[in-house]
């Protein structure tokens, strides 16, 4: 039976999730992507579920199915309205639940229990239309067609069906409860109404001869909440004297129906926006020409490759002036060396396969054309920190502590992220200590990239691809942000600097013979 649009079974939704944000956010990026959802979304509730990588090949094509599936506009907006609408209804019903069981009866009251009668209507016809709508559509996920079958059920059942027929027959009741209040000197008093004439329409008739054509309307619509609800639930106990019969039968409706909304669709309403968030986050990335894709994970590491792809947390702030780039690697390679001037790309390149990886993990669609990725257990990284003078440790120390937690934690199923690391130390120094690191890499067998300066680590063995940035051929200054396969040339760029800037030999040779 349907239990989540989130997991196949309820087994695997009622496992544990990650709270805090995984320590790879920071250096990915990953907080400043998920940071407007979150926020906007803040009242469903998503963050752990942004949080939690899943592991389970099945339950990632579960989720990928059903995203494919709303990326229809029609069947989008469906759920889009249900969402909110049934989400908000569970929550004023929370509220409503704590008054009927409150001993105030300020809290505890027929106007209360009318607020009930209401969130209980309004219930019925969002479910009945939504069931309506999905019953004229064909659904191909398991998610969505397990959710269709189990909402069709529902609304055929005999507690739902109940529960319509009562709420129908109480509005009629309700429809029929008409009263007459009589104020004076801060007294109500209440009576049933026996046809005495409505001055309201006395004046309208009396002042119709003064109409010339149309006028603006400045009634206003008064708000459905009461302003002071202390006095027309006083007055609803005396129109309840009244009407004893359709009083009792509303007192008894809320008994009978105090759990009305059902768990599974409170549970659906607030699940289905962890995909729908995720969709209008990149529908303007989509209008901006950028690619998304749902890509292939596997549990080998033979094959992975992405085309186009890009790091998400800069395109939605450059849209259409983001660079795309490609990484394939084929076995027995597993390392990048990422090579190139500052400033080129080379740490855009690196987020941008933690990212994806990342986000493929969730289920969702990721940045690409095209992609084939690692089914990873942690993903490990080793960015570029300020120095702690609290620790008394200096740059390089800390480099290679914090190189060393990774390299402890990494397992072969990891994905390791290292940028720019050994700058603090000399070059000799950074090639040995490069070269050690390499060696535990390479043991590992991990995915993994590598950002550098040391064009040596580029062709450290044969399970290592060599890409570099590249630069206008006009103009090496120029960046173009492209990464491509090929051997590192810095000193070609440190050649063209230097010319730049008169400090060849033979310009140095040609000034100092002057």
């Amino acid at each position: 039976m349907f239990y989540s649009i989130l997991f196949p079974t309820r087994e695997q939704h009622i496992a544990p999730r990650q709270t805090d944000e995984p320590a790879c956010f920071k250096d990915l990026n990953l907080g400043q992507i998920f940071a407007p959802i979150l926020k906007r979304e803040q009242e469903f509730e998503l963050k752990s579920l942004f949080h939690t990588v899943l592991h389970d090949p099945e339950t990632i094509v579960y989720r990928q199915d059903v995203m494919r599936e709303l990326e229809n506009d029609e069947l989008r907006a469906l759920f889009a309205g249900f969402s909110k609408t049934v989400y908000d209804l569970g929550r004023y019903m929370d509220a409503i639940r704590s008054s009927l069981t409150s001993k105030d009866s300020w809290r505890n009251n027929y106007l209360t229990q009318g607020q009930m009668l209401d969130y209980a209507d309004r219930y019925c016809r969002t479910v009945s239309a939504l069931s309506d709508g999905l019953s004229k559509l064909t659904l191909r996920s398991a998610g969505l067609r397990g959710f269709a079958k189990y909402l069709s059920a529902y609304c055929a059942s005999e507690s739902y069906t109940g529960l319509c027929s009562h709420v129908k027959r109480l509005r009629e009741e309700l429809s029929t409860v008409e009263y007459c209040m009589l104020i004076k000197n801060g007294t109500i008093r209440v009576r049933k109404y026996e046809g005495q004439a409505d001055h309201s329409k006395q004046i309208l008739t009396t002042f119709e001869k003064f109409r010339q054509g149309n006028v603006k309307d400045y009634r206003q619509k008064l708000p459905e909440e009461p302003h002071a609800a202390h006095v027309e639930a006083a007055v609803l106990d005396m129109v309840a004297e009244l009407y004893k019969d359709i009083f009792a039968d509303l007192n008894n409706f809320c008994s009978k129906y105090f759990h009305f909304d059902d768990e599974t669709i409170l549970r659906f309403s607030r699940e289905i926006q962890f995909y729908l968030s995720w969709l209008d986050y990149i529908h303007p990335l989509r209008g901006a020409g950028l690619p998304f894709c749902y890509p292939k994970l596997g549990d080998t590491a033979e094959h992975l490759y992405v085309l186009a792809g890009y790091d998400l947390a800069l395109a939605a702030i450059a849209r259409e002036k983001t660079v795309t780039n490609d990484f394939v690697l084929n076995a027995p390679e597993r390392i990048i060396v990422v090579t190139g001037p500052n400033q080129s790309g080379k740490t855009t390149f690196a987020r941008a396969f933690g990212q994806i990886h990342y986000l493929a993990s969730l289920g969702l669609c990721v940045p690409g054309r095209e992609a084939a990725l690692y089914l990873f257990d942690n993903i490990l990284t080793h960015f570029g920190r300020e120095e702690d003078l609290s620790t008394l440790n200096g740059k390089l120390q800390d480099d290679l502590v914090r190189l060393h937690e990774l390299l402890s934690k990494a397992t072969n199923r990891s994905i390791i992220i290292i940028n720019e690391i050994f700058a603090s130390t000399t070059l000799s120094d950074a090639l040995s200590l490069g070269g050690h690191m390499m060696d535990a890499i390479s043991a590992l067998g991990a995915p993994t990239v590598v950002v550098t300066f040391l064009d040596e680590l580029a062709s450290y063995g044969a399970d290592t691809v060599s890409m570099m940035t590249t630069v206008k051929e006009e103009d090496p200054a120029q960046r173009t942000h492209k990464i491509i396969r090929k051997p590192p040339d810095g000193l070609a760029y440190a050649m063209y600097i230097a010319r730049k800037h008169g400090l060849t030999y033979e310009q140095l040779s040609r000034r100092l013979k002057r």
